[in-house]
């Protein structure tokens, strides 16, 4: 029953709830005569407004009420769940908006060759010209830049390609085009990309079937380091995918699935250690053994694109990015992550080899701590509160992160808002107000082009983290849902 209707005549239905809520009460409420715990009314009431936010479709069931709230207060709420929707709905819009301008500001600088782009666009173009076995030569890199993107004033070498060989296979046929022309192509697959994310994740997180994919493409687009991923040209949005598909088949309990889905993201090696400690942990062997079994054959695909010289060279040449031509491009206080926040806070007061350890320290903390909470959320719609804490502990210990790499909490974000859902917001909203917070485009650009210190980015994390922490240790679990079952 809509808003309208139940407010058609002069009395309120006897009870009112939530239409195919999982979170239903058969026995009597703490709202009703001869109980003594108000606040849990008061409570409930509240988890009856976010949960309306979802689906205001409210229709008279066994959930809230008894026949003794009045008609006013009722009608009261409902106009705050509108209310607070509305406003979630301008806050997207505002920073959609905010972005569009950015974008349309940037549009001669992408044009030019200052985007991220540059360096898979040059990495395909050396592949397509026979120059793999010199992908790692920063001369012959600077070279093929020039080629389309002289126009470049702030460098005096290469923006250098530091991913795997095999990666720069996939832009070979980006170079038969020209280089804007190849970025917009780019950027139209990863959009498409976006899109069909909500459909492959309906069956698990039903809530997205209450907005078109269109809808949920404008809010993902709202999301900051969505935009700055596409306005990079980065290849953050094929993680996230595989980080989905990789969810969707731990749900299955296809292990030797999820094992390839995860290996498949080895372009971007260093975020993959979460999960990858986790598969070892819970003994999931079929998924090592698969994940490891891709690696093999990416390793095999990268030596004959560069040559056995040049992919042994690899990880030197990483490191040498990292240690030489990385300054001013590298710098940690950019990065929302552990390295980051602790060399920032750290920096000056211990040298550069203790900082490191201790930064090595609190990553194995955080990976022990994340077996932990695993051990109790592993199986059935649980997976998702253990999955989301993968995932921010993924960009957390991480010793790359960037702005757009915060991409991948999208897929928390989702799943952690269908768990609320299910269980009523006032059980833990500290679920949702990190998330809240990651969507307010102004935070991430102070903190990055005004102050330099993305880095702050890792306290919210760590805040997430422990919300569902607290989730997970009290022993406060819900039971399985149908939801967290394939359909």
């Amino acid at each position: 029953m809509r808003f309208n209707d139940q407010f058609a005549g002069a009395q309120m239905p006897p009870e009112i709830g939530i239409a195919d809520s999982p979170h239903r009460h058969n026995k009597k409420t703490e709202c009703q005569d001869g109980y003594e715990n108000p606040a849990s009314c008061q409570e409930r009431s509240h988890a009856w407004i976010i949960n309306c936010i979802w689906d205001l479709q409210c229709v008279p069931v066994n959930h809230l009420t008894a026949g003794k709230m009045p008609a006013i207060r009722a009608g009261l709420n409902i106009l705050k769940a509108q209310k607070l929707r509305r406003l979630l709905a301008l806050l997207l819009a505002a920073m959609l908006f905010l972005h569009l301008m950015l974008a349309w500001h940037s549009r001669d600088l992408v044009r030019k060759g200052y985007a991220d782009f540059t360096i898979f666009y040059s990495a395909g173009k050396m592949v397509r010209m026979g120059l793999g076995p010199r992908l790692y030569d920063e001369a012959k890199q600077y070279d093929v830049q020039q080629e389309f993107a002289s126009g470049v004033i702030i460098r005096n070498g290469p923006l250098p390609y530091n991913h795997p060989p095999f990666e720069a296979l996939v832009f070979v046929p980006f170079t038969f085009l020209p280089y804007f022309v190849a970025y917009l192509v780019w950027d139209f697959i990863n959009l498409l990309i976006l899109l069909g994310l909500p459909i492959l994740l309906w069956p698990y997180i039903p809530i997205l079937e209450r907005a078109s994919p269109l809808a949920w493409l404008l809010s993902a687009l709202a999301f900051f380091p969505a935009f700055i991923d596409l306005l990079q040209g980065q290849d953050a949005i094929p993680l996230l995918l595989l980080f989905t598909m990789t969810f969707i088949a731990l749900k299955k309990n296809a292990d030797f699935t999820a094992g390839c889905w995860l290996g498949l993201g080895l372009f971007r090696f260093h975020l993959l250690l979460p999960l990858l400690f986790i598969f070892a942990v819970q003994k999931k062997w079929r998924a090592i053994l698969a994940f490891l079994s891709v690696a093999l054959a990416l390793a095999l695909i990268s030596i004959a694109t560069v040559g056995w010289g040049e992919a042994v060279h690899y990880p030197d040449y990483v490191w040498h990015v990292e240690q030489v031509m990385g300054r001013g491009a590298i710098v940690p206080a950019d990065m929302p992550n552990l390295r980051g926040l602790l060399d920032t806070f750290l920096k000056g007061l211990f040298s550069k080899t203790i900082i490191t350890g201790i930064v090595i320290l609190a990553s194995i903390g955080l990976l022990l701590f994340l077996a932990k909470l695993w051990n109790r959320t592993s199986t059935g719609m649980r997976l998702d509160l253990g999955f989301s804490a993968a995932v921010i502990v993924t960009v957390l210990v991480s010793y790359h992160a960037f702005a757009y790499d915060l991409l991948l909490l999208l897929l928390p974000i989702l799943l952690l808002g269908q768990y609320t859902w299910s269980s009523g917001p006032a059980r833990r909203p500290g679920f949702l107000v990190p998330a809240l917070i990651l969507f307010v485009s102004p935070i991430h650009m102070l903190l990055w082009f005004r102050y330099g210190q993305l880095n702050l980015m890792a306290l919210l994390l760590l805040w997430w983290l422990w919300e569902i922490s607290r989730e997970t240790l009290a022993g406060n679990l819900l039971a399985d849902e149908p939801y967290g079952s394939p359909r």
